[in-house]
């Protein structure tokens, strides 16, 4: 099942802290960090875009058309 939750740049953070914790105590492998790291960094690109795309909207007026990725 898939879920949504909504999230921020404070949790990406949040959730890279506590993978550098795991990863210095031998919890989780280098791999797998570096997953979680590129994962976390898909994230954030996600979250500038949103930025991005609400600041032009701002500037702009809702008459310029970007398209919707939210469902």
């Amino acid at each position: 099942m898939r879920t949504k939750e909504k999230t921020n740049g404070k949790m990406i953070f949040s959730h890279l802290c506590d993978q550098m914790k795991k990863l210095s105590s031998n919890v989780i492998s280098v791999e797998e960090a570096k997953a979680q790291a590129n994962l976390s960094k898909q994230a954030n690109n996600l979250l500038k875009y949103e930025l991005d795309r609400a600041v032009a909207v701002a500037k702009y007026g809702e008459e310029l058309n970007i398209r919707e990725i939210e469902e």
